[in-house]
């Protein structure tokens, strides 16, 4: 991309082009750097595209270089002189950089994982600085990993996501449900009135990860109930049997559900007009996903509400069918 506007060699290495001669090219007063060293590659890269001036033109964000000094890479770098951080070139690369937005670059959603996974799935880099090498195995078995790399969906939470790009930083106890609330909205929004919601500020409680994890999370059952609130809770607490009874609702729900969507389907390959249950039966989907979020309240009782209208309405629907099997039966008799 860079090549495609006319930014040439000298551009980054310093030197005179039109000189005839390696030595004139190369003469004091030139600006020849040679090979830059990550410090000067992270200044290098920063005279373009942190000048507001220039990046207009582009449509591209000028604080990349700015956030980059708040990261953990960049002030293991330009404060402690670490050249084994990150900088630039080992995320976008070096003379074959292209556009964020294409699938080739290292950067592009699907493949930024990979990225990261070059220095943080190194052992004994990431055993000099006390952190796991094994992110990027957990992340492809995570729900989040799958939908990325095996659907390739690229809406999904990548490392980017919830760390950030150019200003990469781990999230915080107290941080770690913002990232996770800039996807999961209703999640956020229904946790923030439940009892726990003070306990991440007094940092006893990582909201999200203390339930669900972090690079490994998977698909969410009501197993987590007894999996996750006994690691805080004692097994015969009020707390534990509020999650046994939401357990039991959501379990209910779930069969509900799915019995009135095999009898629907069995009415219809026999036969019958199955349109208004075919509708209850949507209102019955709904009601089953809206559940979900809300849990995060711990409120039986708004949860229960919701329950009561799924069974009711999974009930509703058998009731119809049956009664239309035995009227068509009457009128065959």
């Amino acid at each position: 991309i860079h090549g495609q506007q006319g930014i040439l060699c000298n551009s980054c290495h310093g030197g005179d082009p039109i000189k005839a001669d390696k030595e004139s090219a190369k003469a004091p007063g030139t600006g020849y750097i040679g090979i830059p060293d990550k410090k000067q590659i992270v200044e290098k890269c920063g005279q373009c595209h942190a000048d507001v001036e220039t990046m207009n033109f582009y449509g591209v964000r000028t604080d990349q270089l700015a956030r980059y000094k708040t990261s953990k890479h960049g002030k293991k770098l330009l404060l402690d002189g670490d050249e084994k951080v990150a900088a630039c070139t080992d995320c976008h690369g070096y003379h074959d950089v292209v556009s964020v937005a294409d699938p080739n670059s290292p950067v592009y959603p699907a493949n930024l994982p990979s990225t990261c996974n070059q220095c943080h799935g190194k052992k004994k880099l990431m055993a000099s600085y006390g952190l796991p090498s094994d992110i990027f195995e957990t992340f492809k078995s995570s729900v989040h990993g799958k939908a990325l790399l095996e659907k390739k969906d690229m809406s999904v939470a990548q490392c980017a996501s919830c760390h950030g790009g150019h200003g990469a930083i781990p999230p915080g106890v107290r941080e770690i449900g913002d990232a996770c609330g800039k996807c999961h909205v209703n999640e956020k929004k229904y946790f923030l009135e439940s009892v726990h919601a003070n306990m991440p500020q007094a940092g006893k409680f990582s909201e999200c990860i203390s339930c669900h994890g972090n690079h490994g999370v998977q698909h969410p059952t009501g197993a987590l109930y007894e999996e996750a609130c006994v690691k805080c809770h004692k097994p015969k607490s009020v707390a534990m049997k509020t999650g046994r009874t939401l357990e039991r609702m959501f379990r209910e729900a779930e069969d509900a559900r799915s019995s009135a969507e095999n009898q629907v389907r069995q009415a219809s390959i026999e036969g019958l007009f199955v349109e208004d249950e075919t509708a209850l039966l949507e209102e019955v989907k709904t009601n089953s996903i809206a559940m979900v979020p809300l849990q995060h309240t711990l409120s039986i009782p708004r949860v229960s509400e919701l329950h009561k209208k799924v069974i009711s309405s999974s009930e509703n629907i058998r009731t119809r069918i049956d009664n239309k099997r035995k009227s068509l039966k009457v009128r065959k008799l």
